[in-house]
């Protein structure tokens, strides 16, 4: 019998590279959220670690005494990979049109561009839908904030029922001083991780406003010459990694409408160990102990780029594209739900 494999002609490695060295626009957020991280199975299993190494004990022997041990303690959570698949198509009389003349275009190329730009729009929708679910978060306690919030006054309401102060006002009124909401966000996740977030997701709302907000004027006009601008926010914040405007857009479904991906009033503080990535491959350097929020699994060699062939009957080139991936949410709580970042839907409200 012939094996599977023999029954295709592996992939198109010019036309791989190119799909593999495709560049995010700035305004990606689904690798930024979550970067990438090879895995050579469609499925298998992750190792969730505890909090154990936050505990003090004593580590004083007294001579002759049995020497104190520690065993690292950690569960595991499943995984499976989802695939995705697009192809494109050039009619014939297109190439012969596209190589004719001094104005010769490359429309393979292009082509692959384009598909790759539709895959990563489709994720980034995936990516945004799967954090911006405010009941995925853990919740609040009797001593604690909660890691999300529908709006700003119910956050105003839980901080304060919890002894916290938080900012004077809604971010939309001229009175507020986000930086006091920032930092509360940022002891709140570090209350469950031991660390503070170092990066941000924020809506294109948000960021305008915070452009003309009246505290961070204040606060900046005499640090720094610049213009104001997602780096001066970021280090005005302290998020070492960086913030990313989340301006991405979708086509509303039965109108002609562009909405948006991420919500345009929203905010996300989380951390990540890696630098941010505008790649879609890999980004190196994750480590299964460090408390990310999130990563994106994806099969080892994907993006791949299977040969291109004729179809006869429509006389039309085709080539076909796949990725194999899912987002994973690393960074869950004691009761399994998100545990390593904070998310308001709408800062305005």
């Amino acid at each position: 019998m012939m094996n599977l494999k023999d029954t295709y002609a592996g992939v198109d490695p010019i036309l791989t590279t190119l799909a593999q060295g495709y560049m995010l626009p700035e305004t990606n957020i689904a690798n930024f959220i979550a970067p990438v991280v090879d895995t050579p199975t469609r499925a298998g299993r992750t190792l969730r670690f505890g909090k154990e190494a936050f505990a003090i004990n004593d580590y004083r022997r007294a001579y002759g005494t049995n020497i104190p041990a520690v065993q690292s303690r950690f569960d595991s959570d499943p995984y499976a990979l989802e695939q995705e698949v697009i192809a494109w198509e050039l009619p014939e009389e297109v190439i012969e049109n596209a190589g004719e003349g001094p104005a010769q275009v490359d429309l393979r190329a292009i082509e692959t561009r384009n598909a790759m730009s539709r895959l990563m729009n489709a994720y980034e929708v995936t990516v945004a839908d799967a954090i911006a679910d405010t009941a995925s978060y853990e919740g609040a306690s009797a001593t604690s904030l909660g890691l999300s919030y529908a709006n700003w006054a119910a956050y105003s309401a839980s901080a304060t029922a919890v002894g916290m102060n938080p900012g004077p006002a809604k971010w939309s009124d001229a009175t507020a001083n986000p930086i006091t909401d920032v930092l509360n966000w940022k002891r709140a996740v570090s209350n469950h991780i031991g660390i503070r977030p170092n990066s941000a997701v924020i809506g294109s709302a948000v960021f305008d406003r915070l452009l003309t907000t009246e505290a961070i004027l204040d606060r900046i006009q005499f640090t720094t010459a610049d213009s104001i601008d997602v780096d001066v926010i970021a280090r005005y914040f302290g998020l070492e990694r960086g913030i990313r405007v989340a301006e991405g857009r979708k086509l509303a479904e039965g109108s002609a409408a562009l909405e948006h991906v991420f919500p345009e009033n929203a905010v996300m503080l989380f951390y990540s160990p890696l630098g941010a990535s505008d790649s879609v491959m890999p980004a190196g350097g994750a480590s299964a102990a460090t408390p990310a929020f999130a990563y994106t699994y994806q099969l080892t060699g994907t993006p791949a780029v299977r040969p291109e062939y004729y179809i006869r009957e429509r006389r039309v080139v085709r080539a076909e594209i796949t990725v194999e991936r899912a987002v994973n949410i690393t960074g869950l709580g004691a009761t399994g739900k998100y545990g390593s970042g904070f998310f308001i839907a709408d800062v305005f409200a």
